[in-house]
């Protein structure tokens, strides 16, 4: 079996620990994506919200000037 000096292993361990620094540092880019995501979401289901009666509104103001319009064409 072979001997491994202590400079070796330094060498090993300071290795693994960049590659674990570089996994974190990419881990936390990730992390802040998903929750610029999950923000998005939130305003968006907000916009639906408000949206669907803003739609509703202007599908009554719609019907009601058709129906305003047809019963000025017959008179």
């Amino acid at each position: 079996m072979d001997e491994v000096s202590h400079k070796e292993i330094l060498d090993r361990l300071v290795a693994v620990e960049q590659k674990v620094d570089d996994v974190h540092t990419e881990t936390r880019t990730m992390v802040k994506a998903f929750e610029a995501v999950d923000g998005a979401f939130t305003v968006l289901g907000w916009i639906a919200k408000v949206a669907k009666p803003l739609l509703w509104i202007g599908g009554l103001i719609t019907a009601i000037s058709v129906l305003y319009a047809q019963i000025r064409i017959k008179t």
